[in-house]
């Protein structure tokens, strides 16, 4: 089968290997990136996976599609030697336009793709045959595409907005409702549907996520710099926005931090 070769190709690879690429530019809008991930010699215990306000759609192996929902605080897995796990990142807010669930639904969780969306059992028979890494993620695509099609446009607006809350997390929530044209109950109602969790805890996401690219792009790292880089007020901040949400201090966290995770928003893509 053409998994057995798609496996086989990356058998040579005797490291642990983590990979984000660009996504199809016609799908720029609604996916942040393509990502593969090859585990070797890895940690025997759980691993720690900060929040980035995405959810992912990814394939263990052969397994059939599974959706990792948007998380709210860190989440903890196991992976085993060797395992193979090829995906696509959601953008913060398209759950609902390309899963077409609720985005409160999955948050902090997961589910099999055939368990929310239509296709998935027709995507997993393809994948099988898919014998390349490039085929994989373009039998992912060709998969959101058509579940586009059906879908509403009215999430469109909180995914823009997210792009906003990512790109710069110190912009004022009121600010987005204006540009908007949302109430803040408005607002606030349509985030949680579409990104499972409300503005305000996205921008304390973003800002997290925006200390480590700030702590990645700076040596020494001095912690007081970091935060002013991320938008915070000042370092005690940073701590309680990472205590509460990853279960690390800022210091504890840079020391396992990988620089090629979130490549998609240190690239701005």
């Amino acid at each position: 089968m053409g998994v057995d070769r798609f496996l086989a190709r990356l058998e040579a690879i005797d490291t642990p290997h983590y990979r984000e690429c660009r996504p199809a530019s016609d799908l720029d809008d609604v996916l942040a990136c393509r990502w593969v991930r090859v585990v070797r010699g890895g940690p025997r215990g759980p691993s720690a996976i900060i929040p980035d306000g995405c959810a992912d759609v990814m394939v263990y192996d052969d397994a059939p599609p599974h959706v990792a929902g948007p998380d709210a605080t860190t989440r903890w897995t196991t992976l085993h030697e060797g395992t193979v796990i090829t995906g696509i990142r959601l953008r913060p807010g398209a759950v609902r336009t390309i899963l077409g669930c609720d985005a409160r639904a999955i948050v902090n969780g997961g589910a099999l793709l055939s368990d929310l969306a239509p296709g998935a059992a027709r995507l997993h028979l393809r994948l099988l045959t898919a014998e390349r890494l490039s085929q994989r993620h373009a039998l992912l695509e060709d998969w959101v595409r058509r579940a586009l099609a059906p879908a509403a446009s009215g999430d469109r607006a909180v995914i823009a907005a997210c792009r906003l809350i990512a790109a710069d997390p110190r912009i004022a929530p009121g600010t987005i409702a204006r540009q908007f044209t949302w109430t803040a109950r408005t607002m606030h109602r349509q985030f949680r549907a579409a990104c499972g969790y409300g503005p305000k805890h996205l921008q304390r996401i973003m800002r997290i996520q925006a200390a480590i690219r700030a702590a990645h792009d700076a040596a020494p790292v001095r912690l007081a710099d970091v935060a002013a880089a991320a938008g915070y007020a000042d370092q005690a901040h940073m701590s309680r926005d990472f205590r509460d949400i990853t279960g690390f201090s800022p210091r504890e966290h840079l020391t396992i931090a990988r620089p090629e995770v979130g490549a998609w928003l240190r690239a701005g893509w």
